[in-house]
């Protein structure tokens, strides 16, 4: 019970003054006179009353100290709290578990921090008699325990141990699911509306609602951070751009690009130094820009940052910051990719065409970024072919053959294989070809019903033949891309120990080569029997890699312990850690290829001291607060009753 006016209370100086009452009241003396009998018989019932009298004047004067009670009380106004305490002192407790939460001072991380706090803040609840309820938030958001209450204080103690321990923190390198924490605490909320949810992170929110935000950032942490590293191509020659940042304070750092493998000339004039496969270590004194992203660039233009730079091959750049700064993860970065992969291609034809060639040479250029192709042309002659004397095409150590009109002995199995318009069937062939057939005017090809991927982009109404041989059976293996009139004429076939792809007519009885369709049709051939194994060399911290291979095995090693080996393709692989991941493979042609990608963590999580507008709110459902019990009406009826048996008792006290 609860008073809302405690110097009502006064009211019971009514008793003081009641007690006075009585004690000045006049006291009536027994006076005795002389009997009759009338007298007598009176004086008789008199004493016969005189007990009930007695009680009478009791319960009076208990009525009237009870009156003045009930007036005190009404004057303090007393209520019933209809608070539940206990629900007040629930507590969701939220942990951050971002990559930022990493972030160290005198080698305590923030999320060990986090975690401490909300052990002794669970520890207080739970000792109060109420419950507690933990939740994660990391990549997805996890209860680690809920609505739990003092007989778990010990498992909930282990649990949260378990999130710290010594090199093994459980705390992700991206973003916190905040998102799937705030839903999980809506259950709790659910059941009892008045938790509180408390969150303790690094960020700031300008808007936070109702949750608590407690701050577990250190005034004192800052970071130095690499957030890109990319080679543009300027002019033939490699530029390097290293986007960087410092957060917390502004700081001068030292920034160093080392580029592994490179082929180069750096400086000018006697001091200029040439690498050629070899290693060029360069150093950049920096002022970071304080808060935000800035951009440093190494080249050969006046403007960039370090100049006389003129890298035109590379293999790996590694950059990195010596900082004793509060993340280290955000302190290197790795870029791949400087040096394209080889593909050599042997084009040989008795008849080579400017078609061919000037195609090859688009794809050169197309596929630049993926492929370094050197590209050898073995030109025959037909008479000399005929007298033996014809040259011999290499049937080993090249990556595609393109054989045209005249065909070799054997098929080579090192790699893909194009035959146009073959005059015979080499040895290694499964195909069957038979008469040649004309048309007096051009026929039209077609690809009803065919859904391949060589055939992306592909019009076969545009490509017209006067003249193509038939193919009367072939593997099972082959897909028929084209035809001529239910007859087909490209069929291709991709396994592992044959690629093959055929044209049964010439480029001089067909508009092939004057289409659009046919450098479209060659690139497709090529992404399809070799594609590049991945899209790029640098990878967002969780985004799915596809992987394609041109060998029937590839193996993927990175951070995390990550060693996987695949045999379907494409296959994936979740980027889970940072770090880089070396991808190995060995095609047809034996010579393992060996080739790797980064993987960075989210920028967002670099600035450790980064402010949100506003943080996801959990949802509150409508609260009907506990009405308080007002006391006062019941002490106003007792009070009206009170007075009521006292009117009574007075009245019989007369009669």
């Amino acid at each position: 019970m609860s008073w809302l006016t405690p110097l009502g209370f006064l009211g019971f100086i009514g008793l003081i003054i009641l007690l006075i009452i009585y004690i000045i009241k006049p006291n009536y003396q027994n006076k005795y006179i002389s009997s009759t009998f009338v007298w007598k018989l009176s004086l008789k019932y008199r004493k016969k009353r005189m007990p009930l009298s007695k009680l009478r004047n009791i319960i009076l004067i208990i009525c009237q100290v009870l009156i003045v009670t009930a007036c005190a009380f009404i004057l303090a106004q007393p209520y019933i709290d209809g608070e539940d305490e206990n629900a007040a002192k629930e507590k969701v407790l939220i942990i951050d578990a971002s990559a930022s939460m990493f972030s160290e001072l005198e080698g305590e991380t923030r999320f060990e921090r986090a975690v401490a706090q909300v052990e002794a803040t669970a520890t207080e609840v739970m000792s109060e008699g109420s419950v507690v309820t933990v939740i994660l938030a990391g990549r997805e958001a996890s209860l680690i325990c809920q609505r739990a209450d003092a007989t778990l204080q010990d498992t909930v103690t282990a649990q949260l141990a378990e999130l710290v321990t010594p090199g093994d923190l459980k705390c992700t390198w991206g973003n916190a699911d905040i998102e799937g924490a705030m839903r999980l605490a809506e259950d709790v909320i659910e059941e009892n509306p008045k938790a509180e949810v408390v969150l303790y992170t690094g960020t700031k929110y300008i808007d936070d609602g109702k949750v608590v935000v407690h701050d577990v950032s250190d005034i004192s942490e800052w970071n130095a951070a690499i957030l890109d590293v990319r080679a543009v191509v300027d002019e033939n020659y490699y530029r390097f751009e290293v986007d960087t940042a410092t957060y917390g304070r502004v700081n001068s750092v030292k920034l160093y690009l080392e580029i592994h493998g490179a082929y180069g000339v750096y400086g000018t004039g006697e001091s200029s130094e040439t690498v050629n496969g070899g290693t060029l270590k360069l150093e950049y004194d920096a002022l970071l820009n304080l808060n935000e992203r800035g951009t440093i660039r190494f080249g050969s233009d006046e403007t960039d940052d370090i100049s006389d730079l003129k890298i035109f091959a590379y293999d790996h750049v590694y950059c990195y910051v010596q900082e004793d700064d509060a993340l280290e993860i955000d302190n290197s970065f790795y870029l791949y990719g400087g040096t394209p992969l080889p593909l050599k291609v042997q084009y040989y034809s008795t008849k080579i065409n400017n078609f061919v060639s000037g195609a090859l040479m688009g794809l050169r250029n197309h596929f630049k970024d993926d492929w370094d192709i050197e590209i050898d042309e073995i030109h025959d002659d037909e008479k000399m072919i005929q007298m033996g004397l014809g040259k011999e095409p290499e049937l080993s150590g090249y990556d595609i053959y393109i054989f045209e009109h005249h065909m070799p002995k054997t098929l080579p199995t090192d790699g893909l294989v194009i035959l146009i318009n073959p005059d015979t069937l080499p040895k290694g062939t499964d195909f069957v070809l038979g008469n040649q057939l004309g048309f007096t005017g051009e026929k039209n090809l077609n690809a009803d019903g065919v859904s391949h991927e060589i055939m992306t982009g592909i019009d076969a109404d545009n490509i017209t033949v006067t003249r193509y041989r038939k193919i009367n059976a072939y593997d099972s293996g082959y897909t028929p891309l084209l035809y001529v009139e239910g007859d087909p004429v490209v069929i291709a076939k991709n396994d592992t120990e044959s690629k093959v792809v055929l044209f049964s007519f010439s480029m001089h009885y067909s508009n092939i080569a004057l289409t659009p369709e046919f450098p479209v049709l060659m690139s497709n051939i090529i992404k399809h029997y070799i594609p590049s194994t991945f899209e790029s060399p640098v990878v967002d911290l969780y985004d799915t890699v596809t992987l394609n291979s041109r060998s029937p095995e590839l193996s993927v090693q990175g951070p995390a312990g990550l060693d996987e080996t695949f045999t379907e393709f494409p296959a994936t692989i979740a980027a889970d850690a940072p770090g880089f991941y070396t991808v190995t493979q060995t095609p047809i042609s034996g010579l393992p290829v060996v080739e790797k990608f980064y993987v960075t963590i989210p920028d967002n999580e670099s600035n450790i001291v980064r402010e949100e507008d506003s943080l996801t709110k959990p949802y509150y459902p409508p609260v009907l607060e506990d009405a308080n019990l007002d006391l006062v009406f019941y002490f106003a009826l007792a009070l009206v009753a009170l007075m009521f048996v006292e009117w009574w008792l007075k009245s019989r006290e007369t009669n």
